[in-house]
């Protein structure tokens, strides 16, 4: 079983190398969209369910400030072909031989129109007021995926039964310090997710059937 488990590792990596696949750039601003939103309890509630059926259950919800952040969620690997959270062959190889994990925010937020008057009048323009009142419910929405990956020091294994301790408190790290495993570990944050922030994007552009794109 750990022979054929590794050989699939192995396989994955191979494919990632061949492939030529590299990591998704950084997204120089925000990802988001402008949504016409006619009911916006329904809109909201729409967004966490699609959150929870792709794994991303709600920690902190703010539904009077349009706000949803999910739970930290361990990143699909390979053989869990129905996740969508590693999107793309090197996220999904990525996955495989680290353990990663996301965390969705979800900003829902009135969008603004400028009421003033055109430039060249001479006359200063309006402060722009929300559109909620005067462009049809129009609405911002805006998705960050944050990514990051499990580290922990090395044990000192020197005997074969010693692998069977590898993760107690009483086995040092290679630096020579005792302790449980959760006193060295840490999760090195990597930056955003710019392939899944559009793919929920997506999704949530057609979270309910009276929702449509503004032009």
């Amino acid at each position: 079983m750990r022979t054929a488990l590794c050989s699939a590792l192995l396989a994955c990596a191979a494919t990632l190398l061949i492939a030529g696949c590299h990591a998704p750039a950084q997204p120089a601003g925000p990802s988001e969209i402008a949504l016409h939103v006619p009911d916006y309890d329904e809109f909201f509630d729409a967004s966490l369910s699609l959150l929870r059926r792709y794994d991303f259950p709600p920690d902190r919800v703010d539904r009077t400030r349009g706000l949803i952040m999910s739970h930290p969620t361990t990143s699909g690997q390979f053989f869990e072909w129905w996740r969508v959270d590693s999107r793309g062959s090197y996220q999904v190889a990525e996955s495989s031989l680290h353990t990663m994990r996301r965390i969705v925010t979800v900003n829902i937020e009135p969008a603004t129109v400028n009421t003033g008057t055109p430039s060249g009048t001479g006359v200063p323009p309006a402060e722009p007021v929300p559109a909620i009142a005067d462009a049809g419910d129009l609405y911002r929405i805006r998705v960050q995926v944050d990514k990051s990956r499990y580290t922990a020091p090395e044990r000192q294994v020197t005997t074969t039964s010693g692998i069977l301790v590898m993760y107690s408190g009483n086995v040092p790290t290679v630096e020579g310090e005792r302790g449980p495993q959760s006193r060295f570990a840490a999760w090195v944050p990597l930056g955003r997710d710019p392939l899944l922030e559009q793919f929920l994007l997506e999704r949530l552009a057609k979270a309910t059937p009276e929702v449509a794109l503004a032009p």
